[in-house]
This record gives C-alpha cells, sequence and structure tokens, in this order.
C-alpha cells in the first residue's frame, strides 16, 4: 500500500469502498468531501483499513460470527474508539464487494431488476445486485454492533468512576 491510501483511511471520514472499473484504478474510496481512486482492490484496501485500526479483515469477520451469529458476509466493526461499523453489499453486475462505513446515513431503494441502489450522504449512488430489504438486513446488523459497543461501555465497570 501507499501512502496515500493509509492517508485517506486514518482520516476516518470514509463513506464506502467500492470497485472502480478503470484501466489504472481498482478501486474507489468515498468520503464526504470527495472520491478518491486507488489502484488497490476493495479488499487490499479495507484490508489496510482494518490493520490500521488493529486487526485483520478475517480477524473482524470472526469476530462479528462469533459475537453476532452472522453467519455469511458478516458485518464488522472496524474501530471501536471511532465507533465505525460497515456491510458488504455485492456489486451490480460483477462479483467484487462493495463496503459501506456510513450505516446510520445511507438511504436504500429498490430498482426494477430487484437490486438496489444505496445513496450516500454525499449524494453518490452505488449500485447493488442485492435486493433493498436484504441491503437493509445488512445494515441493520451493522448498527447492531454499534449499539452493542456502545452498550458494553456503558454498562461496563470502569463507565464513570475516576481514577
Amino acid at each position: 500500500m501507499t501512502k496515500f491510501e493509509e492517508n485517506i483511511l486514518k482520516k476516518h471520514g470514509i463513506l464506502a469502498m467500492a470497485p472502480h472499473f478503470h484501466p489504472t484504478y481498482a478501486s474507489v474510496i468515498h468520503t464526504s468531501q470527495e472520491q478518491h481512486n486507488s489502484i488497490y482492490s476493495v479488499t487490499d484496501n479495507i484490508e489496510l483499513y482494518c490493520l490500521l485500526n488493529g486487526s485483520s479483515l478475517e480477524g473482524r469477520k470472526h469476530s462479528s460470527r462469533k459475537q453476532f451469529n452472522d453467519v455469511k458476509n458478516p458485518s464488522i466493526l472496524i474501530s471501536e474508539l471511532y465507533a465505525i461499523a460497515a456491510f458488504q453489499v455485492p456489486c451490480k453486475d460483477n462479483l467484487d464487494t462493495i463496503w459501506i462505513f456510513d450505516v446510520m446515513n445511507v438511504v436504500i431503494e429498490s430498482t426494477p431488476d430487484n437490486g438496489s441502489v444505496i445513496t450516500l450522504r454525499n449524494q453518490v449512488k452505488l449500485y447493488s445486485s442485492l435486493a433493498a430489504n436484504l441491503v437493509e438486513k445488512r445494515r441493520k446488523k451493522a448498527i447492531r454492533i454499534l449499539h452493542a459497543l456502545a452498550y458494553s461501555y456503558v454498562h461496563s465497570k470502569s463507565f464513570g468512576q475516576s481514577s
């Protein structure tokens, strides 16, 4: 990975990562201000994002499977510190994956071909072959992870105690 991708991912303003079909670039990283083209695949970028926050993508998937029984294509917690979770959906017309990080602000709509349009808060539209109701289910699983994180902080023994 280059420092370019690493710097973008460290800003924690990532809304989504999606494949980009261009001769030079393999993916696009959507932030609230702009989009950044990357020569690395979505899988490589999500792996780096996870590692920058302390664990591999596989480790995060394993954790979601164990804690939430989210077996197939689990939603993951990227960062406990920044309360960042993500869910994945298949890209329309190919086998690549889109990762959505802006779980609280996306708008999901059906398309006539039984797919879905996912609109990010910056009005970028991403298209998935997955039906809108199934995308919404995955979104709710990511939100459940964030709520479980908040619940564990509120109910921890050290919450509210001074040292």
